[in-house]
């Protein structure tokens, strides 16, 4: 899914992989493909995450908080739960309109949150190169794909416009044709639920699929990557 003014395109990054724009997808017509990442994920049947590094826990913890205390429902950090913190994200951005200086905070705690859903969806693993969230990544074993969690959830509250760390997949360079012809069958869609949590989850779920589809077509299928693999 694209937004009206802006086009897929892919940023090139060192070595042999890329970085893909973030483009989102709602689930109508199958834009979230459930069977597709079912049978991508299938080589980690029985995956259960392990506990979270303390930093990511902390903050993650205080997203469930500042949630449960505006809206009175408490996140579970599962993939239903997205839309909840969407809703608490458009509510929260009216107020950080007023005190820019909370920004920082919320999209630090959001994103943390984030990626816990991810990891516990999809497995993978954090890579906190410092004590700075804004350059954490959660890199996947399944396909070679990394993100900063962070950077999303600055996208979400800021639809975009706020400077920040970059909401973007980092992919291997032959990857990159099969996720933008996936990506650019997708309808267009407004700036709010283009950055949505919900939309780049799904997003992320056609990603997933369509790298590990290339990889099984080349009898690659059961390869998975570790963090030696994501070094630069």
């Amino acid at each position: 899914m694209t937004r009206p003014d802006d086009p897929d395109a892919a940023d090139g990054t060192n070595g042999a992989s890329a970085t893909t724009a973030v483009d989102g997808a709602d689930g109508v017509d199958g834009a979230g493909d459930a069977d597709g990442l079912d049978a991508a994920l299938a080589p980690f049947a029985g995956y259960v995450a392990d506990d979270a590094p303390p930093l990511v826990a902390e903050l993650a913890d205080a997203c469930v908080r500042f949630v449960e205390r505006a809206l009175t429902v408490r996140l579970d950090f599962t993939s239903d739960t997205l839309s909840v913190l969407d809703h608490y994200v458009a509510e929260t951005r009216k107020e950080l309109a007023d005190k820019p200086e909370a920004l920082g905070l919320v999209a630090r705690a959001v994103g943390a949150y984030f990626g816990e859903v991810v990891r516990r969806r999809v497995p993978s693993f954090w890579h906190l190169p410092s004590e700075d969230p804004a350059g954490w990544e959660l890199q996947l074993e399944p396909v070679f794909l990394a993100f900063q969690p962070v950077a999303v959830a600055y996208d979400a509250i800021a639809l975009g416009d706020e400077d920040g760390p970059t909401a973007a997949f980092e992919l291997e360079d032959e990857d990159r044709g099969a996720v933008e012809a996936r990506l650019g069958e997708l309808p267009q869609v407004g700036d709010e639920e283009f950055y949505s949590l919900a939309t780049r989850l799904e997003v992320l779920d056609i990603v997933v699929d369509a790298v590990k589809a290339r990889m099984m077509s080349g009898g690659l299928g059961d390869v998975s990557f570790g963090p030696s693999d994501y070094e630069d």
